[in-house]
């Protein structure tokens, strides 16, 4: 990995790239956000298709918790990943079991489990608070590119990898199960077990990213491409293809403008991806009203 960092570094000095390409937490940085964009956009179109935005904002909270409980394991703060993604994955699937059980709708049990995972990680922060360090938690709230390690880009390469693959094998099944339950069923398809696999590959993602991107806004880079490309693409193709490329378009442009100000990254890549937002709305009069639409939660 340092000889791949040197190779970007060398043609930054001989003037190939741009100079902030020197610095190799910079080129880690443009490698992540090169993987995390495209993949946050691909699985973005099914959180919005099944109206789960909400969703990634609960397991981006618990973040903060699973952080706590690998500091109280002891676990370095670097590197808090037994209890970061075993928790996470924990919520996520309560959330998705008392979904399938209870009657009650989607946002009620989402909100019901985000306040839980609030309260938790409040709780969790005083308890290791002399084991702390704020920059850590600054890193996981708004994203950091300094933060950034290669343990957690090699993570983020692999989970994204597995995640392209399970997401290509479900896709086509979990967007049917999205807009017709009913008719999935009858195709042999089994909703249930197929939504269990698509939030679990959904979580670990939204961790992996979260070291770029942040708990707070993460919700963000994974909604608005896909709101942005809903409101101009006419068919299913479209959408998905125009939302991988907004969230890589944000991704790319927003940790180039962090590395140029002093500003988290996670919040230059949101305040790109309101932008491109924004201007697909005064494009959709042009271009004609897109044709898709949410499907059930």
């Amino acid at each position: 990995m340092s000889s791949l960092f040197e190779f970007f570094t060398d043609l930054a000095k001989a003037g190939y790239l741009p100079a902030m390409f020197e610095h190799a937490f910079m080129v880690r940085g443009m490698m992540a956000a090169l993987i995390v964009g495209p993949v946050l956009g691909g699985m973005g179109t099914v959180v919005v298709t099944r109206k789960l935005a909400f969703f990634t904002q609960t397991v981006g909270n618990a973040s903060l918790t699973g952080v706590a409980i690998g500091l109280l394991f002891g676990e370095p703060i670097e590197g808090t990943y037994a209890g970061l993604y075993g928790f996470c994955l924990i919520i996520a699937l309560l959330m998705t079991y008392v979904k399938n059980r209870a009657r009650v709708s989607n946002d009620t049990v989402i909100g019901v489990v985000l306040a839980q995972v609030l309260g938790i990680g409040i709780l969790m922060m005083v308890l290791v608070t002399k084991q702390f360090n704020v920059h850590q938690i600054e890193a996981i709230l708004f994203g950091s590119l300094i933060t950034l390690n290669n343990n957690d880009l090699i993570l983020l390469i692999i989970i994204s990898m597995i995640a392209m693959v399970v997401g290509a094998i479900i896709f086509n099944r979990t967007m049917l199960s999205s807009f017709n339950p009913i008719m999935a069923k009858t195709r042999g398809v089994r909703p249930v077990l197929i939504e269990y696999v698509f939030i679990a590959v959904l979580t670990v993602v939204i961790v992996a990213s979260l070291k770029l991107v942040g708990a707070l806004l993460v919700l963000v880079l994974m909604v608005v491409p896909a709101a942005g490309a809903q409101n101009i693409a006419k068919n299913l193709v479209q959408f998905f293809w125009l939302t991988i490329a907004f969230s890589t378009v944000s991704t790319v442009i927003g940790l180039l403008a962090s590395g140029v100000w002093p500003i988290p990254t996670g919040a230059s890549i949101v305040l790109v991806a309101s932008i491109v937002f924004y201007s697909t709305l005064t494009l959709k009069p042009l271009l004609g009203k897109g044709e898709i639409q949410q499907g059930q939660s």
